[in-house]
Protein backbone atom coordinates (compact mmCIF):
# COMPACT_ATOMS: atom_id res chain seq x y z
CA UNK A 1 0.00 0.00 0.00
CA UNK A 2 0.99 2.95 -1.07
CA UNK A 3 2.51 5.84 1.85
CA UNK A 4 0.30 8.81 2.34
CA UNK A 5 1.35 11.58 0.82
CA UNK A 6 1.70 14.93 3.67
CA UNK A 7 1.56 18.41 3.36
CA UNK A 8 5.17 18.51 4.62
CA UNK A 9 6.55 16.35 2.27
CA UNK A 10 5.63 18.13 -0.36
CA UNK A 11 7.19 21.76 1.49
CA UNK A 12 9.74 19.58 2.37
CA UNK A 13 10.64 18.98 -1.73
CA UNK A 14 9.41 22.29 -3.38
CA UNK A 15 9.40 24.33 -0.55
CA UNK A 16 13.13 25.94 -0.91
CA UNK A 17 12.26 26.23 -4.64
CA UNK A 18 8.95 28.42 -3.91
CA UNK A 19 10.73 30.76 -1.54
CA UNK A 20 13.64 31.87 -4.46
CA UNK A 21 11.39 31.95 -7.59
CA UNK A 22 8.70 33.70 -5.31
CA UNK A 23 10.92 35.71 -3.53
CA UNK A 24 9.04 34.45 -0.15
CA UNK A 25 10.15 36.73 3.09
CA UNK A 26 8.51 36.85 6.49
CA UNK A 27 6.21 34.58 8.36
CA UNK A 28 5.66 32.63 5.09
CA UNK A 29 9.06 31.99 4.97
CA UNK A 30 9.79 31.14 8.18
CA UNK A 31 6.40 28.79 8.35
CA UNK A 32 7.29 26.78 5.06
CA UNK A 33 10.60 25.84 6.26
CA UNK A 34 9.28 24.90 9.91
CA UNK A 35 6.35 22.55 8.41
CA UNK A 36 9.23 21.03 6.20
CA UNK A 37 11.14 19.89 9.26
CA UNK A 38 7.96 18.90 11.18
CA UNK A 39 8.79 15.32 12.62
CA UNK A 40 12.33 15.25 10.90
CA UNK A 41 15.85 14.93 12.79
CA UNK A 42 16.57 18.90 11.90
CA UNK A 43 13.79 19.68 15.07
CA UNK A 44 15.61 16.99 17.27
CA UNK A 45 14.05 13.98 18.73
CA UNK A 46 12.43 12.65 21.96
CA UNK A 47 11.62 9.56 24.20
CA UNK A 48 8.06 7.97 24.73
CA UNK A 49 7.09 5.81 26.99
CA UNK A 50 3.70 3.89 27.39
CA UNK A 51 1.92 4.84 31.08
CA UNK A 52 0.88 1.03 31.08
CA UNK A 53 3.43 -1.33 30.00
CA UNK A 54 6.56 0.79 30.11
CA UNK A 55 6.98 -0.01 26.74
CA UNK A 56 10.06 3.05 25.55
CA UNK A 57 10.72 4.11 21.81
CA UNK A 58 11.93 7.41 19.87
CA UNK A 59 10.42 9.60 17.99
CA UNK A 60 11.41 13.02 15.92
CA UNK A 61 9.82 16.39 17.54
CA UNK A 62 6.64 17.83 15.76
CA UNK A 63 6.71 21.68 14.90
CA UNK A 64 3.53 22.36 16.74
CA UNK A 65 2.49 24.64 14.46
CA UNK A 66 -1.32 25.63 14.51
CA UNK A 67 -1.08 25.31 10.35
CA UNK A 68 0.64 22.07 10.34
CA UNK A 69 -1.87 18.92 8.96
CA UNK A 70 0.04 16.42 11.30
CA UNK A 71 -0.06 19.17 14.62
CA UNK A 72 -3.66 19.50 14.37
CA UNK A 73 -4.24 16.44 15.62
CA UNK A 74 -2.37 16.12 19.10
CA UNK A 75 -3.60 19.95 19.83
CA UNK A 76 -6.99 18.49 18.71
CA UNK A 77 -7.06 15.98 21.71
CA UNK A 78 -5.54 18.20 24.40
CA UNK A 79 -8.27 20.82 23.26
CA UNK A 80 -10.87 17.98 23.77
CA UNK A 81 -9.89 17.06 27.11
CA UNK A 82 -10.51 20.42 28.30
CA UNK A 83 -14.06 21.41 26.34
CA UNK A 84 -15.46 18.19 27.49
CA UNK A 85 -15.69 18.56 31.06
CA UNK A 86 -17.94 22.09 30.24
CA UNK A 87 -20.32 20.26 28.13
CA UNK A 88 -23.77 21.08 29.12
CA UNK A 89 -26.64 18.42 28.84
CA UNK A 90 -28.62 20.20 26.10
CA UNK A 91 -28.59 20.46 22.56
CA UNK A 92 -26.24 22.48 20.91
CA UNK A 93 -26.31 24.35 17.82
CA UNK A 94 -24.34 24.87 14.95
CA UNK A 95 -24.68 28.36 13.26
CA UNK A 96 -22.11 29.35 9.84
CA UNK A 97 -21.97 33.26 9.20
CA UNK A 98 -20.44 33.26 5.63
CA UNK A 99 -19.71 36.78 4.02
CA UNK A 100 -19.87 38.01 0.34
CA UNK A 101 -17.55 37.01 -1.49
CA UNK A 102 -16.79 40.77 -2.64
CA UNK A 103 -14.94 41.08 0.70
CA UNK A 104 -12.56 38.12 0.18
CA UNK A 105 -9.24 40.63 -1.38
CA UNK A 106 -10.22 43.09 1.22
CA UNK A 107 -10.03 40.43 3.81
CA UNK A 108 -6.87 39.15 2.50
CA UNK A 109 -5.19 42.46 2.56
CA UNK A 110 -6.36 43.19 5.98
CA UNK A 111 -7.06 39.98 7.93
CA UNK A 112 -6.16 41.15 11.50
CA UNK A 113 -9.08 44.11 10.51
CA UNK A 114 -11.39 41.71 8.76
CA UNK A 115 -11.47 38.72 10.45
CA UNK A 116 -11.44 40.68 14.12
CA UNK A 117 -14.88 42.85 12.57
CA UNK A 118 -16.51 38.96 11.54
CA UNK A 119 -15.96 37.90 14.96
CA UNK A 120 -17.61 40.60 16.74
CA UNK A 121 -20.52 40.87 14.15
CA UNK A 122 -21.40 37.36 14.65
CA UNK A 123 -21.34 37.25 18.43
CA UNK A 124 -22.32 40.76 18.99
CA UNK A 125 -25.85 39.28 16.70
CA UNK A 126 -26.81 36.26 18.77
CA UNK A 127 -26.33 37.43 22.27
CA UNK A 128 -28.24 40.73 21.54
CA UNK A 129 -31.09 38.49 19.87
CA UNK A 130 -30.71 36.26 22.35
CA UNK A 131 -30.83 38.55 25.46
CA UNK A 132 -33.82 40.63 23.37
CA UNK A 133 -37.24 39.19 25.51
CA UNK A 134 -39.28 39.04 22.12
CA UNK A 135 -36.75 36.36 21.27
CA UNK A 136 -35.14 33.70 23.57
CA UNK A 137 -34.61 36.86 26.89
CA UNK A 138 -31.45 34.87 28.10
CA UNK A 139 -27.84 35.25 28.40
CA UNK A 140 -26.61 32.12 26.18
CA UNK A 141 -22.89 31.31 24.92
CA UNK A 142 -20.64 30.85 21.59
CA UNK A 143 -17.98 28.77 20.95
CA UNK A 144 -16.85 30.60 17.77
CA UNK A 145 -14.37 29.04 15.07
CA UNK A 146 -13.00 31.06 12.10
CA UNK A 147 -12.25 29.60 8.51
CA UNK A 148 -10.73 31.11 5.28
CA UNK A 149 -10.97 28.55 2.73
CA UNK A 150 -13.29 26.57 0.73
CA UNK A 151 -12.73 22.74 -0.59
CA UNK A 152 -10.98 24.15 -3.52
CA UNK A 153 -8.51 26.65 -0.95
CA UNK A 154 -9.48 29.37 -2.52
CA UNK A 155 -10.36 32.44 0.03
CA UNK A 156 -13.73 31.91 1.46
CA UNK A 157 -14.04 33.61 5.17
CA UNK A 158 -16.92 31.95 6.99
CA UNK A 159 -17.18 31.80 11.26
CA UNK A 160 -18.43 28.47 12.94
CA UNK A 161 -20.58 28.92 16.01
CA UNK A 162 -21.49 26.49 18.47
CA UNK A 163 -24.46 27.66 20.78
CA UNK A 164 -26.59 25.50 23.69
CA UNK A 165 -29.65 25.14 23.00
CA UNK A 166 -31.14 28.08 25.07
CA UNK A 167 -29.62 30.48 27.68
CA UNK A 168 -29.39 31.61 31.63
CA UNK A 169 -31.98 33.47 32.64
CA UNK A 170 -31.13 37.24 33.68
CA UNK A 171 -31.76 36.48 37.14
CA UNK A 172 -29.62 32.90 36.91
CA UNK A 173 -32.23 30.84 38.64
CA UNK A 174 -33.30 28.73 35.70
CA UNK A 175 -32.57 27.64 32.35
CA UNK A 176 -34.51 29.29 29.53
CA UNK A 177 -35.35 26.88 27.15
CA UNK A 178 -36.11 27.72 22.91
CA UNK A 179 -40.11 27.81 22.44
CA UNK A 180 -40.41 24.88 20.08
CA UNK A 181 -38.30 21.91 20.02
CA UNK A 182 -35.03 21.88 17.76
CA UNK A 183 -36.23 25.32 16.71
CA UNK A 184 -34.11 28.08 16.74
CA UNK A 185 -34.81 30.89 18.97
CA UNK A 186 -35.30 33.30 16.15
CA UNK A 187 -35.59 33.12 12.02
CA UNK A 188 -32.57 33.29 10.16
CA UNK A 189 -33.66 36.18 8.05
CA UNK A 190 -33.71 38.22 11.46
CA UNK A 191 -30.70 37.08 12.03
CA UNK A 192 -28.63 37.52 8.76
CA UNK A 193 -30.47 40.87 8.27
CA UNK A 194 -28.55 42.11 11.86
CA UNK A 195 -25.53 39.79 10.83
CA UNK A 196 -25.24 42.20 7.72
CA UNK A 197 -26.03 45.67 9.52
CA UNK A 198 -23.35 45.01 12.23
CA UNK A 199 -20.67 43.92 9.75
CA UNK A 200 -21.09 46.43 7.69
CA UNK A 201 -21.19 49.00 10.34
CA UNK A 202 -17.71 47.93 11.90
CA UNK A 203 -16.44 47.97 8.63
CA UNK A 204 -17.30 51.80 7.75
CA UNK A 205 -16.04 51.97 11.41
CA UNK A 206 -12.87 50.82 10.36
CA UNK A 207 -12.16 53.19 7.16
CA UNK A 208 -13.11 56.28 8.92
CA UNK A 209 -10.73 55.14 11.49
CA UNK A 210 -7.81 54.63 8.09
CA UNK A 211 -7.42 50.92 9.97
CA UNK A 212 -8.02 49.50 6.07
CA UNK A 213 -5.41 49.04 3.81
CA UNK A 214 -6.13 49.47 0.19
CA UNK A 215 -3.74 48.25 -2.83
CA UNK A 216 -3.72 46.96 -6.57
CA UNK A 217 -7.39 46.37 -7.55
CA UNK A 218 -8.76 48.04 -4.44
CA UNK A 219 -6.72 50.89 -4.87
CA UNK A 220 -9.98 52.71 -5.97
CA UNK A 221 -11.87 52.09 -2.54
CA UNK A 222 -9.39 54.90 -0.73
CA UNK A 223 -11.85 57.88 -2.50
CA UNK A 224 -14.95 58.01 0.36
CA UNK A 225 -17.34 57.65 -2.50
CA UNK A 226 -16.27 54.83 -4.06
CA UNK A 227 -16.51 53.07 -1.02
CA UNK A 228 -19.57 53.93 0.20
CA UNK A 229 -20.73 52.75 -3.08
CA UNK A 230 -19.20 49.78 -2.50
CA UNK A 231 -20.75 49.38 0.98
CA UNK A 232 -24.15 50.65 -0.23
CA UNK A 233 -24.25 47.16 -2.83
CA UNK A 234 -23.42 44.79 -0.11
CA UNK A 235 -26.25 46.00 2.21
CA UNK A 236 -28.35 44.88 -1.22
CA UNK A 237 -27.07 41.32 -0.72
CA UNK A 238 -28.54 39.33 1.45
CA UNK A 239 -26.35 37.46 3.85
CA UNK A 240 -25.70 33.88 4.31
CA UNK A 241 -26.31 32.28 7.52
CA UNK A 242 -27.06 28.33 8.01
CA UNK A 243 -28.17 26.82 10.99
CA UNK A 244 -28.43 23.15 11.81
CA UNK A 245 -30.90 22.02 14.11
CA UNK A 246 -28.98 21.05 17.95
CA UNK A 247 -27.33 18.28 18.45
CA UNK A 248 -29.15 15.55 21.07
CA UNK A 249 -25.73 13.74 21.88
CA UNK A 250 -22.47 14.24 23.32
CA UNK A 251 -20.49 12.58 20.09
CA UNK A 252 -22.72 14.69 17.69
CA UNK A 253 -21.10 17.64 19.93
CA UNK A 254 -18.14 16.38 20.01
CA UNK A 255 -17.53 15.72 16.58
CA UNK A 256 -18.69 19.44 15.46
CA UNK A 257 -16.63 21.19 18.38
CA UNK A 258 -13.43 19.35 16.90
CA UNK A 259 -14.15 19.36 13.12
CA UNK A 260 -13.76 22.93 12.90
CA UNK A 261 -11.51 23.64 15.67
CA UNK A 262 -8.47 22.06 14.26
CA UNK A 263 -8.96 21.95 10.44
CA UNK A 264 -6.54 23.61 8.30
CA UNK A 265 -6.99 24.70 4.61
CA UNK A 266 -5.75 21.11 3.36
CA UNK A 267 -5.77 17.61 5.39
CA UNK A 268 -2.99 14.88 4.42
CA UNK A 269 -5.72 12.49 3.65
CA UNK A 270 -7.41 14.87 0.58
CA UNK A 271 -3.55 14.79 -1.52
CA UNK A 272 -4.06 12.23 -3.20
CA UNK A 273 -0.58 11.98 -5.90
CA UNK A 274 2.07 14.23 -6.73
CA UNK A 275 3.62 14.32 -9.79
CA UNK A 276 5.19 15.60 -12.81
CA UNK A 277 5.26 19.18 -10.77
CA UNK A 278 1.34 18.79 -10.12
CA UNK A 279 -0.70 17.94 -6.76
CA UNK A 280 -3.90 15.72 -7.19
CA UNK A 281 -6.48 16.38 -4.51
CA UNK A 282 -9.90 15.22 -3.19
CA UNK A 283 -12.10 18.12 -2.67
CA UNK A 284 -16.07 18.14 -1.99
CA UNK A 285 -19.04 19.72 -4.17
CA UNK A 286 -21.38 20.63 -1.89
CA UNK A 287 -23.63 21.72 -4.41
CA UNK A 288 -24.32 17.85 -5.71
CA UNK A 289 -22.76 16.39 -2.44
CA UNK A 290 -20.05 14.35 -4.62
CA UNK A 291 -16.27 14.36 -4.12
CA UNK A 292 -14.12 15.61 -7.50
CA UNK A 293 -10.62 15.47 -7.83
CA UNK A 294 -8.60 18.75 -8.59
CA UNK A 295 -5.11 18.88 -10.30
CA UNK A 296 -3.01 21.94 -9.23
CA UNK A 297 0.84 23.10 -10.12
CA UNK A 298 2.87 22.37 -6.96
CA UNK A 299 3.11 26.59 -6.89
CA UNK A 300 0.01 27.16 -7.33
CA UNK A 301 -1.04 24.39 -4.62
CA UNK A 302 1.32 26.27 -1.97
CA UNK A 303 0.14 29.63 -2.77
CA UNK A 304 -3.53 28.93 -2.25
CA UNK A 305 -2.27 27.43 1.37
CA UNK A 306 -0.15 30.55 2.18
CA UNK A 307 -3.70 32.49 1.61
CA UNK A 308 -4.77 31.06 5.23
CA UNK A 309 -1.90 31.70 7.17
CA UNK A 310 -3.05 34.17 9.92
CA UNK A 311 -1.50 37.07 11.49
CA UNK A 312 1.08 35.90 14.38
CA UNK A 313 -1.02 35.64 17.79
CA UNK A 314 -4.52 35.95 15.97
CA UNK A 315 -6.67 33.81 18.24
CA UNK A 316 -9.09 31.62 15.31
CA UNK A 317 -11.01 30.84 18.71
CA UNK A 318 -13.12 32.63 20.39
CA UNK A 319 -15.28 32.35 23.08
CA UNK A 320 -18.41 34.35 24.29
CA UNK A 321 -21.33 35.18 26.81
CA UNK A 322 -21.09 32.16 29.47
CA UNK A 323 -18.22 30.65 27.83
CA UNK A 324 -15.93 33.84 28.16
CA UNK A 325 -12.68 33.06 29.96
CA UNK A 326 -12.96 35.25 32.51
CA UNK A 327 -16.47 34.30 33.92
CA UNK A 328 -16.17 30.75 32.32
CA UNK A 329 -15.74 28.19 35.07
CA UNK A 330 -18.44 30.30 37.34
CA UNK A 331 -21.50 30.43 34.85
CA UNK A 332 -21.21 27.11 34.07
CA UNK A 333 -21.27 25.80 37.61
CA UNK A 334 -24.11 28.18 37.65
CA UNK A 335 -25.97 26.73 34.48
CA UNK A 336 -25.16 22.81 35.50
CA UNK A 337 -26.81 23.77 38.76
CA UNK A 338 -29.81 25.01 37.42
CA UNK A 339 -30.30 21.97 34.71
CA UNK A 340 -29.47 19.46 37.72
CA UNK A 341 -32.40 21.23 39.89
CA UNK A 342 -34.74 21.52 36.60
CA UNK A 343 -34.33 17.56 36.75
CA UNK A 344 -34.86 16.60 40.14
CA UNK A 345 -38.29 18.77 39.88
CA UNK A 346 -39.31 16.60 36.97
CA UNK A 347 -38.46 13.23 39.02
CA UNK A 348 -40.52 14.78 41.81
CA UNK A 349 -43.58 15.71 38.99
CA UNK A 350 -42.96 12.09 37.96
CA UNK A 351 -43.42 10.51 41.68
CA UNK A 352 -46.27 12.79 42.60
CA UNK A 353 -48.25 11.66 39.44
CA UNK A 354 -47.73 8.21 39.59
CA UNK A 355 -45.76 7.69 36.75
CA UNK A 356 -42.84 5.52 35.53
CA UNK A 357 -40.29 5.19 38.07
CA UNK A 358 -37.21 8.85 36.85
CA UNK A 359 -34.70 7.85 34.65
CA UNK A 360 -31.67 9.53 34.67
CA UNK A 361 -30.81 11.84 31.96
CA UNK A 362 -29.23 9.80 29.14
CA UNK A 363 -27.74 12.80 27.48
CA UNK A 364 -25.64 13.63 30.61
CA UNK A 365 -24.83 10.42 31.72
CA UNK A 366 -23.38 9.85 28.19
CA UNK A 367 -21.31 12.80 28.90
CA UNK A 368 -20.22 11.66 31.55
CA UNK A 369 -19.51 8.46 30.49
CA UNK A 370 -17.18 10.23 27.41
CA UNK A 371 -15.52 12.37 30.27
CA UNK A 372 -13.83 9.29 31.46
CA UNK A 373 -13.15 7.41 28.55
CA UNK A 374 -11.74 10.24 25.89
CA UNK A 375 -7.71 9.28 26.08
CA UNK A 376 -7.71 6.43 23.82
CA UNK A 377 -5.33 3.77 24.45
CA UNK A 378 -2.05 4.45 21.63
CA UNK A 379 0.99 2.18 22.86
CA UNK A 380 1.64 -0.17 19.61
CA UNK A 381 3.26 -2.33 22.15
CA UNK A 382 0.39 -3.39 24.83
CA UNK A 383 -2.14 -1.42 22.64
CA UNK A 384 -3.63 -0.36 26.36
CA UNK A 385 -1.96 2.37 27.58
CA UNK A 386 -1.44 5.63 26.47
CA UNK A 387 2.27 7.13 25.51
CA UNK A 388 3.99 10.08 27.41
CA UNK A 389 6.79 12.35 26.74
CA UNK A 390 9.81 10.89 28.52
CA UNK A 391 13.02 13.31 28.21
CA UNK A 392 14.91 14.76 25.57
CA UNK A 393 17.02 12.49 23.14
CA UNK A 394 21.20 13.58 22.88
CA UNK A 395 21.33 14.53 18.73
CA UNK A 396 23.59 11.98 18.31
CA UNK A 397 21.68 9.16 19.87
CA UNK A 398 18.48 8.82 17.72
CA UNK A 399 17.62 6.12 15.82
CA UNK A 400 13.92 4.79 15.26
CA UNK A 401 12.46 2.18 17.40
Amino acid sequence: MQNQISFCDILSQHGNRYIQNHHIKGQQKGLIRLLAACRTKALGSHYEQCNHCDFLTKAHNSCRNRHCPICQQKDKQLWLDQRMKELLPVGYYHVVFTIPHQLNALCLQNKQVMYDILFRAASQTILELARDTRHLGADTGLITVLHTWGQTMIEHPHLHCIMPAGGLSFDKTHWVHPGKKNDFFIHYKVLSAKFRGKFLYLLREAFNKDRLAFKGDLAGLTAKKRFSAFIDQLYNKAWVVNIQPPLGRPEKILEYLSRYVFRIAITDRRILEVKDGKVLFSWKDYRTGLYRKMSLDVDEFIRRFLLHILPKGFFKVRYYGLFASRYRRENLAKVKACLNDEQHLQEQEIIEDGGKAWQPNPLWDDILQMIQTLEKPNCPHCRKGRMRFAGIVPPDEFAPG
